[in-house]
């Protein structure tokens, strides 16, 4: 009579325990690569909203500021269907005008004189910006804006300015 051994050997064994081991490793690396891709899409759609509000206020505070040295006014101009925040700069012999408004899914900035009437496609493009909706009380200045991607921030700011007018 022989010695054989019948079933699976040690070595069988041994394989088909690295088998699994190796499998359950491929498996778990796979989720964690998909985990990590996840929380980094999120983190940089996070990072570009935050950007975004950030430069939709930044830009309409610098232009605010850079200028407050003249009466500041909110113009509607109906034939357009908009609302200009605009700083008026009364010299000598000429007013110029300064406009912040939004027009076409931008924000714009358009400098006038006196002699130039006002034309909303003329205006310089800022950064993307859906709604802008500015609002004076007293030296308060309040701004709705929102951006493209529908997310509304609120600026409020006291004008430096003492020519408000409402």
């Amino acid at each position: 009579m022989s010695n054989k051994v019948v079933g699976h050997t040690h070595k069988t064994i041994q394989n088909v325990f690295l088998l699994m081991l190796l499998s359950l490793f491929a498996c778990l690396s796979t989720f964690l690569v998909t985990m990590g891709a996840q929380l980094y899409r999120n983190t940089v759609e996070s990072a570009e909203t935050n950007n975004t509000s950030r430069i939709m206020t930044a830009v309409v505070r610098s232009a605010i500021w850079a200028e407050d040295g003249g009466n500041v006014v909110v113009e509607k101009f109906d034939k357009w269907d908009l609302t200009a925040l605009t700083v008026i700069d009364e010299q000598e012999d000429e007013i110029d005008y300064k406009r912040l408004f939004a027009w076409e899914g931008s924000l714009m900035e358009a400098y006038t004189d006196d002699t130039l009437e006002f034309e909303p496609r003329y205006g310089e493009p800022l950064c993307h910006l859906k709604e802008f909706e500015p609002e004076i009380n007293g030296n308060m200045l309040t701004v709705r804006l929102k951006a493209a991607d529908d997310t509304e921030t609120t600026i409020r700011m006291a004008l430096r300015a003492g020519g408000v007018k409402e």
